[in-house]
């Protein structure tokens, strides 16, 4: 069998920060969405203009970007659609990201250049699909999320000439890659239309009325609470060799919505696995998935690659239950001067506080600083607020986009979502 080229490693990007942050930590590419068409309408997303500056930053870096065109489209946004269409392909778009067979149409008329890749919401679960797929003329299937190792190795069998993409980290749906009904009814806001609610995290009583006699019982709230829709997050860092294995192409990441930390972590750590696989003396290493749990996450699952799922793979207990060990403080700006470093604050942190460096290649470094030098009141404080600009100084080597993290007091969590976007 010809021998495959290293795997995709492919990352969320909500924004420009998120875009430039994840190839600095290792991303060979990223997905991103325009203001309309996509699966995220509660991102920041591109603008036409952000678009190309996006595209263009990823190309001169020799990497790849992919626009999301995945939602499910009414007659009005047919009829517009085109325009944008034309635009990716003049941009110089390295794909469009589809669901709807119209929309696939609309790209082979429209932009005949431009690559195709068929979203996970239409539901690829078999190698018939992935077949009739490439037949009319996609470049890459994402397959669904439910699916076994054995499963994707067979359908890379049966149809060796197309790429294959897998989602590997990050939030799993209920249903079936996001056909669900339960944030459109609840909240008016449609989870395939780009503004999922995430109701099925709520707290749930569902009462089983007239079918006592076949064994249906009440689903009603305990004392701790029943939050039966409640998926956990997907995590395959311990058996990612396996799915390199099963063939396919790209490993995706969840999470569009995230903020820059955990964007960087996830991906820095699946980069540190593809190269220890790649390095041909492949060895898990149990400090990548220690690093993964510093983020915002919920419980990880194994989600579908290694059987079907079960009640393991649901959290009962909470409608959250994020837990976060680290939060971050600042991104490096750029170095000053000897020793001196330009930073930008994002959450509150004191010069009591031991820092830890965060960058693309090497381990976590831990340090002090004396104080926190302020650009725009031009004094030094012992402490300095979001949205600050200030200088530090240190011996520790840093460099721009590096990040710094401060270790929480145990049992003090937070989401790691961008608050902005709600």
């Amino acid at each position: 069998m010809e021998k495959r080229k290293r795997v995709e490693l492919l990352a969320p990007a909500g924004n420009m920060e998120k875009l430039k942050s994840a190839f600095h930590f290792g991303a060979d590419a990223c997905f991103i969405g325009g203001n309309a068409f996509n699966l995220r309408g509660m991102s920041s997303n591109f603008n036409n203009k952000e678009l190309k500056q996006a595209i263009d930053y990823a190309h001169s870096l020799g990497k790849k970007v992919y626009v999301t065109l995945n939602i499910f489209a009414h007659n009005a946004e047919i009829e517009y659609m085109p325009r944008f269409i034309k635009k990716l392909e003049e941009y110089g778009a390295d794909a469009a990201i589809v669901a709807d067979l119209g929309v696939f149409q609309l790209v082979r008329e429209h932009a005949p250049n431009l690559r195709i890749h068929v979203s996970t919401q239409a539901n690829n679960t078999n190698w018939m699909s992935v077949k009739t797929w490439k037949e009319m003329g996609a470049k890459r299937v994402i397959l669904a999320r439910e699916m076994s190792l054995n499963e994707i190795k067979k359908i890379r069998e049966k149809v060796p000439d197309v790429e294959i993409e897998v989602f590997i980290h990050g939030a799993m749906c209920m249903t079936y890659s996001g056909r669900c009904l339960l944030s459109n009814y609840f909240t008016g806001r449609d989870s395939n239309r780009g503004i999922c609610a995430q109701d099925c995290r709520w707290n749930y009583k569902v009462i089983a009325e007239g079918h006592e006699e076949t064994g249906a019982h009440d689903v009603i709230e305990n004392e701790d609470g029943t939050f039966m829709f409640n998926a956990k997050d997907l995590c395959t860092i311990e058996f990612i060799d396996k799915i390199i294995e099963a063939g396919v192409d790209s490993l995706k990441i969840e999470g569009r919505m995230k903020s820059i930390y955990y964007n960087s972590t996830v991906v820095k750590q699946y980069k540190r696995a593809l190269d220890s696989y790649y390095s041909g003396n492949y060895k898990y290493d149990e400090d990548w998935l220690k690093e993964l749990k510093t983020i915002s996450h919920r419980q990880y699952s194994n989600g579908f690659f290694l059987g079907p799922t079960t009640e393991k793979d649901q959290n009962y207990k909470t409608g959250l239950s994020y837990s976060q060990t680290y939060r971050l403080v600042a991104n490096v700006l750029e170095k000053v001067d000897t020793n001196k470093y330009k930073i930008q604050i994002r959450n509150q942190v004191f010069a009591t506080q031991e820092l830890e460096l965060v960058r693309p290649e090497s381990e976590v470094v831990k340090f002090k600083v004396k104080n926190f030098f302020n650009t725009k009141k031009e004094e030094y404080e012992d402490h300095v607020n979001p949205n600050t600009i200030a200088i530090i100084k240190t011996d520790v080597e840093m460099g721009p986009m590096d990040l710094l993290r401060i270790k929480l007091p145990e049992g003090k969590s937070d989401s790691d979502m961008d608050k902005e976007n709600f």
